[in-house]
């Protein structure tokens, strides 16, 4: 069974329908070949038409390394002690940084600066004057919106804003390199010089919005310490003022007081309220750093002492949630970069980020109830501490009089300027911090400007090989597509799926009548020699080695059974097809258009050559030449229409044994003359005169066709390969079928079959 009998299987309750196999699919794509062909040369034709007309792009391209940066509480890292800074070694934190500083380059607020920096709107890629008869073509690729004017801010031209920054990340390629810390930053563009000025612009745009962020952040760090170390040097001062005071009203005086037990006590409850103060001092700070909001900046909070467990325990969620976001966005970055925006796992990955994100969101903001939780706990033991203090205070005030209270406010003094002292060293060393650690990249290779001989797009191997894989993929498509929409007949392996009626022949093309007829004599001399060429069994064969021939000797021994049985006498030729053929669309130029002979006549020419006498009648009525075009020879419309004896045509040179009985003129009834009882004794006289009657009758779908199929003994349904329906064969089998006696055969001719298809059969 061949692919398009598969193709045109009817659906059966034996079993599943069969499928194809990969022989099968060889077969269609050979067979429609052309489908094939055509769709490779329109590719490669698209593929080479845009590589001469597109515009010659230019690659600029940049690398910068991320350098690894050590965190200490809201950025003020002990820079000045002798204990080393620990640094961060371990590969999560490399990552981080790596891929915060990928998506701070492919942010909008970056692009939007590059682009304002470099004038790129005023460029062809963006929103320049395009000549007048492409400006349409632009609003159709551009938007559909209108866009608002350049003298419009960017930032608010919404639909201008949305346009830049999809051109821009199209134009822009941002990707690290695996295994090292270092980022290439690339931008396509038909000038070079812009080019390279764009990704420079981008990398300072990076600069500039790290130190601005880092600078906001330490700024804000710093206001609030300034407040503190403020109001602690006002208390300094008061503790100093009446420390003084006492020493005037008491004298100067020493005491030993190492074995008073009360004293000691007060010492260690003010050593433990300095340590209450400093600790609530801390965790106040973390909790306003934490107000931020500032993942960045709540991550390096991380580690410090001052902290509570439970505070330190979401820091370390909070760098795992970080670790997340970056692999997520990692992952976003690269399918963007290889597969583009529009593929669909983008959007997956996407949703992922996302959600690490508002996770993020969501510990930030518990982290914050946490600090502020901790340094509640620590404001009241700062006031349990100084409650216990002041109750000691007063207590040793009361044993020791002014000696002692002169003792503490001198201690009270001593401490509180301690950790004004500290704090003040660490305030200072904020702006020198920042200032270190402003610039978190080093630029290993700036943008240099690419050679304008060598632009890096249009590349004609890319194109060309994806115009041959699509070419190839949708020829194929189009092929397999066209083959199980085409319902022709094909070979004889299609009619034996459809019917159960045999199939006796499969015909090549019958070979073409002589042109010389056409070619040498004027056109009504032509014509009406055309017509008694048609009947001439000269004309009626072609070369007796043709297949055309063989094929009709089997068609003869076909239909000749070989045991004994009488062969069928009255052979009715018929075609399936809802319209009248070819050869029969106009009057008296059947022979001519079709330049090939009557298969019926030239099977009758067959018969005679077998030894019997053989009558071949042209009982196509309804095809026949009017008797006004020209004068027409007698035949069988006239014996029809009269008692006449039939006129024949005898004495051919290489069918002796073969009479022939012309159509005769167009009658104006065909239908009732067929079915006249006046055929019906001529059928039975000549089944006395002749061993055989070919009648060449008229389309299966004519009621001509089926009276003569009641009368016959064997009807040969023709199909013509590549244009017969298999609608069409079907209601022909299926009306003949009905209409044949019990003893008529029917069978089935294939005609103008390919060579391929002759003997087809499974």
């Amino acid at each position: 069974m061949t692919a398009h009998a598969r193709a045109l299987a009817p659906p059966s309750d034996a079993g599943p329908a069969p499928e194809w196999t990969l022989a099968d699919l060889v077969a269609v794509c050979a067979r429609r070949r052309t489908w094939i062909f055509a769709s490779v040369a329109f590719c490669c034709a698209a593929a080479l038409l845009y590589y001469l007309c597109a515009t010659p792009r230019y690659r600029a391209t940049a690398v910068i390394e991320v350098q690894k940066q050590p965190h200490g509480a809201f950025g003020l890292e002990n820079a000045t002690s002798d204990a080393p800074i620990a640094e961060a070694s371990d590969s999560f934190e490399d990552n981080l940084t790596l891929q915060t500083e990928i998506g701070l380059l492919q942010s909008d607020s970056l692009a939007l600066d590059v682009i304002h920096r470099t004038g790129l709107e005023a460029t062809r890629d963006y929103f320049a004057p395009r000549p007048g008869a492409f400006d349409w073509l632009h609003r159709l690729l551009v938007g559909r919106k209108p866009l608002e004017p350049l003298s419009v801010p960017l930032a608010d031209a919404p639909n201008r804003r949305y346009i830049a920054l999809k051109i821009f990340a199209n134009h822009a390629k941002i990707a690290p390199d695996a295994g090292t810390r270092l980022i290439s930053i690339g931008y396509a563009d038909p000038d070079p010089h812009r080019a390279a000025a764009v990704v420079n612009a981008l990398i300072q745009a990076l600069a500039d919005s790290s130190s601005q962020s880092r600078s906001s952040d330490a700024a804000q760090s710093a206001a609030w310490l300034q407040a503190q170390l403020n109001e602690l040097k006002a208390q300094t001062d008061t503790l100093d003022a009446r420390a003084a005071a006492l020493d005037r009203a008491a004298g100067a005086y020493g005491d030993d007081d190492a074995h008073n037990v009360t004293l000691g006590r007060l010492d260690d409850l003010n050593g433990a309220l300095s340590a209450a103060q400093s600790n609530r001092i801390v965790r106040e700070a973390i909790w306003r750093a934490v107000q931020s909001g500032n993942p960045e900046v709540i991550s390096g909070l991380g580690g410090n002492s001052a902290a509570g467990v439970n505070t330190q325990n979401a820091f370390a969620l909070l760098q795992s949630l970080r670790a997340q976001e970056a692999v997520a966005q990692s992952q976003v970055a690269e399918s963007a970069d290889r597969y583009g925006a529009n593929w669909p796992a983008l959007a997956e990955q996407r949703a992922g980020l996302a959600t690490v994100q508002k996770s993020i969101q969501e510990e930030v903001r518990r982290l914050g109830d946490r600090a502020r939780s901790d340094y509640e706990v620590s404001l009241q033991s700062e006031n349990s501490a100084r409650d216990a203090f002041d109750q000691q205070k007063a207590l040793a005030s009361n044993l020791t009089g002014n000696a002692v209270a002169l003792r503490l406010a001198r201690q009270e003094a001593g401490e509180s300027r301690a950790l004004y002292t500290s704090l003040l060293g660490r305030l200072q060393q904020t702006g020198i911090l920042e200032g270190l650690h402003s610039d978190n990249f080093v630029v290993i290779s700036p943008a240099l400007v690419p050679p304008s001989d060598h632009p890096t797009s249009p590349s004609f191997p890319l194109p060309a090989a994806l115009a041959l894989a699509a070419g190839l993929t949708v020829g194929c498509a189009a092929a397999v597509v066209r083959e199980l929409t085409d319902d022709a007949i094909h070979s004889a392996a299609d009619l034996a799926f459809l019917l159960e009626t045999p199939i006796f022949a499969a015909l090549p093309a019958a070979q073409p009548a002589p042109t010389w007829v056409r070619r040498f004599l004027p056109a009504p001399a032509h014509e009406a020699l055309a017509l008694e060429a048609a009947a001439a069994s000269d004309f009626a064969l072609p070369s007796p080695e043709s297949p055309f021939v063989e094929a009709l000797y089997r068609l003869r021994a076909s239909l000749l059974p070989g045991r004994g049985d009488p062969p069928p006498q009255i052979i009715v030729f018929t075609r399936a097809g809802g319209s009248i053929p070819a050869r029969n669309a106009a009057p008296h130029e059947g022979y001519l258009e079709n330049e090939s002979p009557s298969l019926a006549l030239s099977f009758a020419a067959i018969l005679a050559q077998h030894g019997a006498p053989v009558l071949y009648v042209d009982a196509d009525l309804r095809a026949a030449p009017p008797a006004s075009a020209f004068p027409v020879s007698p035949g069988l419309s006239d014996v029809l229409a009269s008692d006449d004896p039939p006129h024949y045509d005898r004495d051919h040179a290489t069918a002796p044994l073969l009479t022939v009985l012309h159509a005769g003129p167009r009658p104006p009834g065909p239908s009732e003359l067929i079915s006249s009882a006046r055929m019906s004794a001529l059928l039975a006289r000549w089944r006395g005169e002749f061993a055989f009657v070919v009648i060449d009758g008229p389309a299966a779908m004519l009621a001509d066709a089926l009276v003569l199929a009641q009368r016959a003994d064997a009807v040969l349904l023709a199909a013509t390969a590549g244009k017969t329906r298999r609608a069409e064969i079907l209601a022909a089998a299926n009306d003949l079928s009905r209409q044949l006696p019990e003893s008529a055969l029917l069978g089935i001719i294939l005609e103008d079959v390919p060579r391929g298809g002759m003997y087809a059969q499974s």
